[in-house]
């Protein structure tokens, strides 16, 4: 069967959601997001990620370090740095998203959730979840959800050493520098946001 045939079978009754923390998503992330468009179709593939009591109680305190971005803004870095579009973007729990946050009914939707290998081999063992396959499809009423594992993606820096890299610098040129070797482009408003956040400066 040809992949346009497995597209349009599905189409109707497949929604995924590619599940993360993205504190911000880098060039891998994207990759990723690509092939799931490329092999489940651009209207049935959704970004799942969201922002923690723990991060905002973090927030309240000054405290950037870990999660540094809101749902928001993790958004809007999306949509500006990576082309993703923005009502492709839901904010729901990564591991339990809800169908219904994307206009898909459960009793009709098979729901594939996407998970890194590592995570795959740990969480598809629980029982609720079942392997994704081409073709064995069925609705949330009947299988919780699909795992799906994501083809790993080589290249490009960490969240975390990104994270790292633009809050202990304090060379300007080497920062932008970071910046467009984490997202591949530069933009100065981005940069400039992402540059004060991470150096707690939010006056």
């Amino acid at each position: 069967m040809r992949f346009s045939e497995i597209t349009e079978a599905i189409a109707d009754n497949v929604v995924v959601f590619y599940g993360g923390r993205f504190q911000p998503m880098h060039l891998a992330h994207k990759q990723v997001y690509q092939h799931l468009v490329e092999k489940f179709g651009p209207a049935n593939v959704f970004i799942a990620t969201t922002f923690s009591q723990k991060a905002q109680k973090a927030h309240v305190m000054g405290d950037f370090s870990s999660d540094p971005f809101t749902f928001d803004e993790k958004k809007s870095i999306m949509s500006a740095m990576h082309g993703i579009p923005a009502d492709r973007i839901v904010n729901t729990n990564p591991y339990r998203p809800d169908p219904n946050l994307v206009g898909r009914k459960p009793e009709s939707t098979a729901v594939v959730i996407v998970y890194s290998a590592k995570d795959a081999g740990r969480l598809s063992t629980s029982g609720s979840l079942k392997p994704y396959k081409d073709g064995e499809l069925q609705p949330t009423t009947e299988v919780p959800a699909y795992v799906y594992v994501a083809p790993e993606m080589m290249g490009g820096m960490s969240a975390s050493d990104f994270r790292s890299a633009m809050s202990s610098n304090s060379d300007e040129s080497a920062k932008k520098k970071v910046f467009q070797q984490f997202f591949g482009k530069f933009d100065q408003k981005v940069f400039d946001f992402i540059n004060k956040r991470l150096n707690n400066d939010n006056g």
